[in-house]
């Protein structure tokens, strides 16, 4: 893909409508983690969802920018920045994982799940790290499994709504950023 037809009005539009969304999923259910730094959330879920159907840059920018914003909008300052790099890999690990199986003959949802279990961890292993800098090691395993729960759900919900999309008529359509309307 060339560079200067990266940034379409296509691409830019459904890049902020998921970034919408993964902030509004992200918000909408949040579990308070029981140390009281950190909560449990959706929002992952649409996070890897970009990453079946987007690029990676696209997966990296929506999770990362649209979890980023909802810890600002929920008043966890502090968690945003290691959140944008933290969700932001997730999404791009994700979707690179999912790239390179889509390259060989398993069939999709073992790639799909592949991709999300990497993504997950990711997330998981970015949180650590960041608890740790925050608010040391003592937080930062207690955090731990609570992120490894916040995984697991997110890639059982991610993995129904990929499948559910991916077998509706017309999504891979509409997703088609190099499709020209």
């Amino acid at each position: 893909m060339k560079a200067k037809n990266y940034f379409t009005t296509k691409r830019i539009s459904f890049l902020a409508t998921f970034v919408a969304l993964v902030t509004v999923a992200t918000m909408v259910v949040q579990i308070p983690s029981p140390g009281g730094q950190g909560y449990i959330n959706v929002g992952d879920s649409l996070i890897f969802v970009c990453a079946v159907f987007f690029d990676p840059l696209f997966a990296f920018v929506a999770g990362g920018l649209g979890s980023a914003l909802a810890d600002l909008f929920a008043g966890w300052v502090s968690y945003a920045p290691f959140t944008f790099v933290t969700k932001g890999c997730e999404g791009l690990v994700a979707s690179l994982v999912i790239l390179v199986f889509a390259k060989t003959k398993l069939k999709k949802p073992t790639g799909y799940a592949i991709g999300m279990v990497a993504g997950g961890l990711c997330m998981s292993v970015g949180y650590f790290f960041a608890d740790l800098v925050l608010f040391g090691m003592g937080m930062a395993v207690a955090n731990l499994p609570f992120n490894f729960v916040q995984a697991g759900a997110n890639l059982v919900l991610g993995f129904v709504l990929a499948g559910a999309l991916d077998k509706a008529k017309g999504v891979h359509n509409l997703f088609d950023m190099d499709k020209k309307d």
